[in-house]
């Protein structure tokens, strides 16, 4: 996993009874956060249009927490530029 991939978490809120995203990098505080989806599948479509993240199961820890994604799905567009070398940016 790359330091400078985003962490986004799909969770449910309490409060709203709505489904949101938040996007934190990894060891950073909070970046953004959004509640206002009905289902699972509308937040899904809103921060991985293109289906390029790696999904798995949020720990039972926090109940609110439904899904997390720490990395993009090999090949993918949004995997490559992630993963460029320093070499590799600036030949662009």
């Amino acid at each position: 996993m790359s330091e400078g991939i985003p962490q986004i978490t799909i969770f449910y809120d309490l409060k709203t009874g709505s489904y949101g995203f938040s996007t934190r990098f990894p060891g950073q505080p909070l970046h953004h956060a959004i509640a206002t989806f009905d289902t699972v599948d509308q937040a899904l479509a809103w921060c991985d249009p293109h289906q390029e993240r790696i999904w798995e199961e949020a720990s039972d820890a926090d109940e609110t927490k439904l899904l997390i994604s720490r990395d993009f799905r090999e090949g993918t567009i949004a995997w490559r530029v992630a993963h460029w070398t320093l070499a590799e940016l600036s030949a662009c």
